[in-house]
């Protein structure tokens, strides 16, 4: 049995992948694992995410799909079919188009069923945000004596002018006068990190992850 997440990119995969390393231990110990896919981009994901969905609902009855793009920025689709403004918006895309798909594959009387097996989320901004939430281990990666600060709490609500993505970037220019390395920083501070203090701090995030937990049987802390 698998947890199939959708998300945009392979740095989202592998810092996921960091962040959740013994919950997945856990998930495979009752036959569980939990494989985050890459569709590229966010348009690629629009485009894709009804059909990649869809043929994982099919596939196995017991399987679960959660699509977990980034909810910003949204300013590029305010005249598509994929207009979003917030979360709720976002979730009702995603949950159209694996609806849409899955009528378009002959599967009407069964839609109730697979649905609810699809979870539609978010990334609220962008990956980074995580990374505000895991406080002590972005100190510890930028070597600073005080706790980092100056975002909005929780993280997931910081100013889509300038977010998670730019607070980290300035932090490592001004702490080790060097550019933020989004696959090894992330993946060092994500690693070492507590799932239940990251998902404390991010209630879309721990809407996701307790969802999860719930279908599984296996909590994620």
């Amino acid at each position: 049995m698998k947890v199939w997440i959708f998300v945009e990119g392979k740095s989202d995969v592998q810092a996921l992948s960091a962040l959740w390393g013994g919950w997945k231990q856990q998930l495979r110990k009752n036959d569980w694992d939990i494989k985050p896919i890459p569709l590229a981009n966010k348009s690629n994901y629009f485009k894709k995410i009804g059909s990649r969905a869809t043929e994982k609902l099919a596939n196995d009855a017991r399987d679960l799909v959660v699509g977990l793009p980034d909810l910003y920025p949204n300013r590029d689709y305010a005249n598509t079919e994929y207009k979003h403004n917030n979360l709720q918006e976002l979730q009702g895309v995603q949950t159209h188009l694996v609806k849409q798909h899955l009528q378009q594959m002959g599967r009407r009387t069964d839609i109730g069923s697979h649905i609810t097996r699809f979870y539609a989320s978010a990334l609220k901004h962008d990956l980074e945000v995580l990374l505000l939430a895991a406080t002590s281990q972005l100190q510890s990666r930028l070597k600073m004596s005080n706790r980092p600060s100056g975002w909005r709490r929780p993280p997931e609500e910081q100013n889509q002018d300038r977010p998670p993505k730019r607070i980290i970037e300035a932090l490592f220019q001004r702490e080790l006068k060097r550019s933020y390395r989004e696959n090894t920083d992330s993946n060092a501070i994500l690693r070492d990190a507590d799932l239940r203090e990251v998902a404390e701090q991010c209630p879309a995030f721990r809407a996701m992850i307790d969802w999860i937990g719930e279908k599984t049987g296996v909590r994620g802390y």
